[in-house]
């Protein structure tokens, strides 16, 4: 369904003020996320690897060019959520295609109050304080002429949280002496119109012009969280430009959250299914063509102003061995200059009588179930391509995304923007979501992003839950114990709880929290605002269930199918953390023995990220083989005489 997203986000922000400016009463509402679960899956010699790996050793040469988009025209890695550590030396801010509306081309830099592995520096750190960076390495400026210039698109907000008037993103450059000095800043605001703002900065004087020039982006923000969003896009730094120089020749698919000049959401979803972002494999080998959904979203703009340069457009579908399945009908419309448009309205080239289809309203195509990563298991990777363009940067030309299978139905598409919650409750709280469950089966877990808060709240009286039901939450068939959540990796962030009983589902079934009143408790759950299911979710303040008016999804979901084991489900304290290399690695993995011999008659266990087991093997001799698994974030669980070790492992073709 189209929606005018200006004039809902609008509303929602205004609701939100005035819920805030009379105390956190009790009422569905969204809050600031505390954390990135994104940035945790790097490991703390993950993180000493990537840092010696940016040593400011290599010089580089003009131009310089960064638009972020890369890592999103292939399928991603955990590194590619940082900064390309070929061009830049911190890797503080967050790279992204989800937090920014309508960038120049997929792919920002975010910048936040969080520090590299996405927590909070510390919740009492409520002011302005310097936060993120994000700096070039050393660029070569001998024999610049004086008409070299720096470039880039700024904006506030996004879909974040907007930075206050002291929350300044700012520039600085780097002189022969060294020293750092500020050349431009901004006061935060308030996002209204969804454009990026363009900077064009002069590089002159010879404290400049040197074999070591340097400059960096910086941010103050409240260092209490997820907050005071800056988005970074499209940086340029080259010699023979001028002022005026504002041409980009650059035809480019767009973030995944996009709005045309109608105010009309785009890509909602790249899912190439109808209902859900990812359900199970063995419900969807039940009957695939059902299941498969009209079109998989995308938007593009044209940044060129003065033509329209033609291109081909076709939609390309892979199986998980990376073998192409799927070439879709090739269109070639040309694209109106200075145009933000997408398959979904079919607006991208305006012709006498109507307009140019893109061709790509159906998906046209039905997923085959004969390839499968195992019985329960499956992706597919979906990439819209843009052909023979005669345009200045090509990897934005190409948009790839992951379709996946595994134990568990989803609405959100696994990244949060904010979180949901109930606010200051006076009586019991609850809150819904319904799932219709397209094979008889059995709930054997619940998977959620809580937000994490300031004080932990594992021993306060939240219950997960399970109704029945077809309009609304009717029956309650399961209630989780009061004492039975344990947060890991931060505090309170946690992702899976195990159901204490089999519980048979069938058609729809509805899971959620119960909550009791308790005071100064902000619990929240991670909440997707692209995907937009509300009409799925309610809430209940004491005596009825009422439909949520807040466009999004909340991050909580069924797991169902046969029993499975997960590391860090009930994951007590004592569970240490093993030093795994090379990592990220191509298969061939070492594990560091604090005496030789340590592991040799350990139990040691490989998951993939639905908590299914894909290796295990009795004893360690000096090397793990795990080049049979597919590329992709994995945890290891070594289970010895010693105790518990586990660390997340990146696999990588």
């Amino acid at each position: 369904m189209k929606k005018n997203f200006k004039k809902e986000v609008k509303t929602i922000l205004a609701l939100l003020l005035s819920l805030f400016s009379s105390g956190l009463m009790a009422q569905e509402m969204l809050f600031d996320l505390n954390g990135n679960p994104a940035l945790s899956k790097y490991d703390s010699y993950l993180r000493s690897q990537q840092h010696s790996s940016r040593a400011v050793g290599d010089t580089l040469e003009l131009p310089f060019f960064d638009d972020f988009s890369e890592p999103f025209s292939r399928l991603q890695t955990a590194s590619d959520l940082y900064p390309n550590s070929d061009r830049w030396l911190d890797n503080k801010a967050y790279i992204n295609n989800h937090m920014a509306i309508n960038p120049k081309s997929q792919g920002v830099a975010t910048f936040d109050g969080l520090d590299e592995r996405g927590r909070a520096y510390g919740f009492g750190f409520s002011l302005a304080t310097l936060s993120d960076s994000l700096t070039s390495k050393p660029i070569n400026l001998v024999g610049a002429i004086d008409t070299v210039y720096l470039s880039f698109y700024y904006q506030a907000q996004g879909l974040g949280n907007a930075p206050e008037s002291a929350d300044i993103l700012l520039m600085e450059f780097k002189d022969t002496a060294g020293v750092w000095s500020r050349v431009w800043e901004v006061e935060g605001y308030n996002l209204e119109d969804f454009k990026f703002n363009r900077v064009m900065l002069p590089v002159l004087g010879e404290e400049y012009l040197h074999a070591g020039f340097q400059f960096r982006f910086i941010n103050y923000a409240s260092r209490a969280g997820n907050v005071d969003h800056w988005h970074v896009d499209y940086i340029e730094l080259d010699e023979a430009r001028f002022l005026a120089d504002t041409l980009i020749n650059d035809v480019a698919f767009l973030g995944q959250t996009s709005i045309d000049n109608n105010g009309i959401v785009l890509n909602k979803t790249s899912s190439v299914l109808k209902e859900y972002n990812s359900m199970p494999w063995n419900h969807f080998k039940t009957d695939p063509a059902a299941f498969m959904g009209d079109s998989s979203y995308f938007a593009i703009r044209n940044n060129t102003y003065s033509s329209s340069p033609s291109g081909k457009y076709t939609m390309q579908i892979y199986d998980s061995n990376g073998t192409l399945i799927h070439t879709g009908v090739e269109a070639a419309p040309d694209v109106l200059p200075n145009i933000i448009c997408g398959n979904e309205v079919n607006d991208c080239a305006l012709t006498v009588g109507g307009v140019q289809d893109l061709l790509y309203d159906t998906v046209d195509f039905v997923l085959p179930t004969t390839v499968e990563l195992s019985e329960d298991s499956m992706f597919f990777e979906v990439v819209h391509n843009i052909n023979d363009l005669s345009d200045d940067v090509s990897t934005n030309d190409r948009t790839s995304d992951k379709q996946e299978f595994y134990n568990y139905y989803a609405y959100d598409d696994g990244t949060a923007e904010a979180a949901y919650g109930l606010g200051e409750l006076e009586n019991v709280g609850m809150v819904a979501v319904k799932y219709n469950i397209k094979k008889d089966d059995s709930l054997r877990g619940i998977q959620l992003y809580l937000n994490p808060v300031e004080f932990d709240v594992s021993s306060q009286p939240v219950n997960l839950a399970v109704w029945t039901g077809n309009e609304q939450p009717d029956v309650m068939v399961w209630q989780s114990a009061d004492t039975n959540l344990y947060y890991t990796d931060q505090i309170n962030y946690f992702y899976h709880y195990l159901l204490d009983t089999v519980l048979p589902v069938v058609d729809n079934i509805w899971i959620g929290w119960i909550q009791q009143p308790a005071t100064n408790m902000k619990f929240s759950v991670g909440f997707d605002k692209r995907t937009d299911v509300s009409s799925n979710v309610y809430y209940n303040l004491g005596t009825t269930w009422n439909q949520s008016s807040i466009p999004g999804a909340i991050m909580i979901r069924p797991v169902v199918g046969q029993p499975y084991n997960w590391v860090g489900l009930d994951e007590q304290p004592t569970v240490q953390h093993i030093k795994v290399y090379p990592n990220p690695s191509t298969g061939d993995v070492y594990l560091e023995e604090a005496f030789s011999g340590q592991f040799r008659n350990a139990q040691i266990t490989v998951y993939d990220i639905s908590g299914r087991s894909v290796h295990s093997q009795t004893g360690y001799t000096g090397q793990l083989q795990l080049r049979h698994l597919n590329s992709g974030t994995y945890i290891l669980r070594v289970d010895s005489n010693q105790g518990v070790f586990t660390e997340r492992l990146v696999l990588q073709p």
